[in-house]
């Protein structure tokens, strides 16, 4: 994992950053339908999976702008992270929990696909909020609800913690117009971009 900190006095966000972080603390939430028609027909000719595929696309969007690969590290600097990976929750039908994992982010969708599939069958089934182990810093949250089709998706977080990896939520997508349609919804913290 390298990354390169962020020079606090001289960056050109500093205003921004300070401003979102101390006196207007909010986040941007935006929900938009994907046009996915190519997609699903690309998933559906190829026997793949639905999730390992969105949340490749997603982690190859936000791995392409430094605005999203921001956290802060154990000294709370600052930093931005060359690559970032996504953190996800696997839905246990059986009990209604879920189990949080994460995946290695390689930009070769291949490598990418096969190392979820076999994160899922290595831990999918340990009931745990980080069933693979602790989480490098270097992560973003994705999620899916492939049961339901939103307009819009917020989760807040609950206290001061200026939270500024991504969250991106997938939904069940739909037909409209002869178009199959995908529900996503990005949540990022203003502080870090606009």
């Amino acid at each position: 994992m390298s990354f390169k900190k962020i020079d606090m006095y001289n960056w050109d966000r500093k205003e921004y950053y300070n401003w979102f972080t101390t006196k207007n603390r909010c986040k941007i939430n935006m929900t938009m339908n994907i046009d996915a028609t190519p997609l699903i027909k690309i998933i559906k000719e190829n026997n793949l999976r639905h999730y390992p595929v969105f949340t490749y696309i997603v982690s190859k969007v936000v791995n392409a702008n430094d605005e999203f690969k921001m956290n802060y590290d154990e000294e709370g600097n600052l930093d931005i992270y060359d690559i970032v990976h996504p953190r996800y929750p696997i839905f246990h039908e059986s009990d209604k929990r879920i189990s949080i994992l994460w995946t290695e982010y390689s930009e070769n969708f291949n490598v990418f696909y096969d190392r979820f599939i076999n994160d899922i069958n290595t831990y999918g089934e340990k009931r745990s909020m980080a069933a693979k182990g602790i989480f490098p810093p270097n992560c973003f949250d994705m999620s899916s609800l492939p049961w339901s089709s939103f307009t819009s998706f917020d989760c807040p977080p609950t206290n001061d913690v200026v939270w500024l990896p991504p969250f991106v939520m997938v939904g069940r997508f739909f037909e409209d117009n002869g178009k199959i349609l995908l529900p996503v919804s990005i949540s990022v913290h203003h502080a870090s971009c606009d």
